[in-house]
């Protein structure tokens, strides 16, 4: 596939997110049994001279399209510089087929619009001789290699809550978590893959040769359902939370709990009777950080917008939960853009806040990232939000902020197979800036990883059946230590990797970025997915959170340190699901006298079957090396 200026990948998925194509049936059977559209078209510019889309062939049919064709590609005035046709074979019943076209890419301005069409034939089983296609979709030009940007800024004033409040239904947005957009390939660059497999332990209680765990509980959610949509309870997971000396915080999809006692047992919360719904509502996605030095709980929680909250343990405790200051961020702030997949990360002076922004009227769309100072979430009073503009991250899409990220933020999106671009904005500055580096190639394909009841655990991530393509290949594994900055993703299956696996490169910011190395956690024998990363205070080490599955085994949530290739199995999963949650998460522990920065608090899931269905497995998990001093 590499090195190819036209190619074509098939794959299954049914939910779109902002740009959607048209299509045109010819005849009343076509009108009645089947649509063709665009999905979210992949852009990327390998070179100055080159524009590469990846476009999705959805077919909305109740059966396959045969015979499937792509005669003609423009991108606005221009043709294709490959060879006509694509032959793309069949698209299934609810399956898209990834077209990639490569055009000139020296009329195209960064972060313009464009409009591609794609014309063809397909036939239809039982149907006699072939029918006309064309679909089209509005895209914008990637960014240019080296960029800058100004940010906005807007202030919000607050308000405060006792809680008490009757539960609403969470109100689930149809664009929700849409499809992320496919990554165009790059004609290829060779890479050394890691010679050493991960394998599993499980974690136990005590002290390991090379990590220790304290805790590993179960937050004790219940309720019972199937996936991640509909007012379910605890079934959908993505976990995330935070612990001061004294508290544990955790949020799900729609419920969160604290610990007063390091987990020995949670006080469960219900969102929706803590707040009212205010402007922005309540729907899914929750982030929680824990700032040491300001002593909050930082609570994000979507909605048609977002709802920021904070509190202090103390005040957490006092209240059971239910007392917190909280800003409603509504889209009208940012732009009029629905928000989707939020993420936090705290800075030495600044909370940072980052979603994916598409649809609605004049949305500017792309990855957005929102700055607010500390002090003032801490005074409880207007805060100021300084933004950046949507589309200069257009190549970003279901990505997470860097932890421990120290004076500066950033964050990374895929420019093709072989470079990522890079984000950053220091503190004290009102700008942000960009730039390509360059990676060795990687695999973006679609394995299924199966677990020993016949489910797809990996369908939400690639385009799996019945997945929905999301975060897919997103940049969603970030963290800093010191100079070294570390980016992760779930990568595909290729002549080096049997199994789904994590890529993963470690850049040094002090040299312009450059790659330090490009490794990978994978194993034969099972895949790997969902990277979360934090850094280990004491020795600098990259920690991990992440979910594996497959050869026999259930989904199960696992952590480690990168360089020990042991990954230690935290949650006990007796079912499979193909759509269970999109992230976990890792944070740096509380430091102590004991340890003084040398522990994680991971987050993560299983999926396990009681009597009325099946629920998470959602655990907290406290580990790390067994002093400061070790590695």
């Amino acid at each position: 596939m590499f090195g190819k200026s036209l190619c074509v990948v098939v794959a299954s998925v049914f939910s779109l997110f902002t740009i959607v194509g048209v299509a045109h049936a010819q005849t009343p059977e076509d009108r009645a049994a089947s649509a063709l559209s665009l999905g979210a078209v992949g852009v990327a510019r390998p070179a100055p001279a080159t524009i590469i889309v990846a476009a999705p062939l959805v077919n909305h049919a109740k059966r396959a399209l045969q015979d499937v064709k792509v005669t003609g590609a423009q991108l606005d005035a221009q043709t294709a510089t490959g060879a006509l046709p694509i032959d793309v074979r069949e698209i299934g019943a609810d399956a898209v087929a990834v077209v990639e076209v490569s055009f000139n890419g020296q009329a195209f301005k960064p972060g313009a619009r464009y409009t591609l069409i794609l014309t063809g034939t397909y036939a239809m089983p039982g149907a006699r001789g072939t029918h006309p296609f064309r679909v089209e979709a509005e895209i914008a030009g990637p960014p240019a290699e080296r960029g800058e940007g100004k940010m906005g800024s807007v202030q919000v004033g607050s308000h405060e809550t006792k809680g008490g409040y009757p539960h609403q239904a969470p109100q689930m947005d149809d664009e929700t978590n849409g499809a992320a957009p496919p990554v165009p390939h790059s004609p290829e660059v060779a890479g050394t893959p890691t010679p050493t497999a991960t394998k599993l332990d499980h974690a136990q209680l005590g002290d390991p040769p090379q990590v220790k765990f304290d805790a590993n509980d179960n937050v004790g959610f219940t309720g019972a359902g199937t996936g991640c949509s509909g007012d379910s309870a605890a079934v959908c997971a993505e976990p995330s939370g935070g612990a001061s000396s004294g508290m544990i915080f955790v949020s799900t999809n729609w419920r969160a709990a604290y610990s007063t006692n390091g987990g020995g047992a949670f006080t469960i919360i219900d969102p929706t009777t803590v707040f009212t719904p205010g402007a922005v509502g309540f729907c899914c996605d929750q982030v929680v950080q824990y700032v040491a030095s300001i002593d909050r709980f930082v609570w994000l929680m979507q909605g048609t917008g977002y709802r920021l909250a904070v509190a202090s343990p103390a005040q957490i405790k006092s209240s059971g939960g239910q007392a917190w200051t909280y800003w409603e961020l509504t889209p009208g702030l940012f732009g009029n853009c629905s928000a989707d997949y939020p993420d936090l990360s705290v800075g030495d002076n600044n909370l940072y806040i980052s979603w994916d922004a598409g649809g609605g009227k004049g949305c500017d769309t792309g990855f957005e990232v929102v700055r607010t100072s500390l002090a003032g979430l801490k005074a409880g009073g207007t805060i100021t939000l300084d933004f950046t503009k949507p589309s200069d991250s257009s190549d970003v899409w279901g990505a997470h902020l860097s932890q421990d990220t120290g004076d500066t933020i950033f964050w990374a999106g895929h420019n093709g197979t072989t470079k990522l671009t890079v984000y950053s904005m220091k503190e004290g500055t009102s700008t942000y800036s960009w730039r390509d580096v360059g990676i060795s190639s990687w695999s973006t394909n679609a394995p299924t990883s199966k677990t020993p009841d016949g489910q797809d655990w990996l369908a939400k991530n690639f385009n799996g059946p019945g997945g929905n393509s999301f975060p897919y290949n997103g940049v969603i594994g970030a963290a800093r230590s010191g100079n070294d900055l570390w980016f992760g993703w779930t990568a595909g299956t290729d002549k080096n990797f049997k199994q789904a696996h994590i890529e993963i490169v470690e850049l040094d910011i002090a040299k312009n970025f450059g790659k330090i190395q490009q490794v990978q956690v994978w194993n034969d024998d099972y895949a790997f997915g969902y990277p979360a990363f934090a850094s280990n205070a004491c020795t600098g080490e990259l920690g991990m959170s992440f979910e594996y599955g497959g050869g026999g085994n259930w989904e199960d949530h696992v952590v480690g340190f990168w360089g020990d290739f042991v990954a230690y199995i935290t949650s006990g999963s007796d079912t499979g699901d193909d759509r269970f949650g999109d992230y976990v998460s890792l944070r740096r522990a509380p430091q102590t006298k004991a340890d003084p920065g040398n522990m994680f608090t991971g987050f993560g899931f299983g999926v396990e079957k009681p009597k009325s269905g099946k629920t998470s497995d959602i655990r907290y998990v406290l580990f790390g090396r067994p002093n400061c001093k070790s590695r």
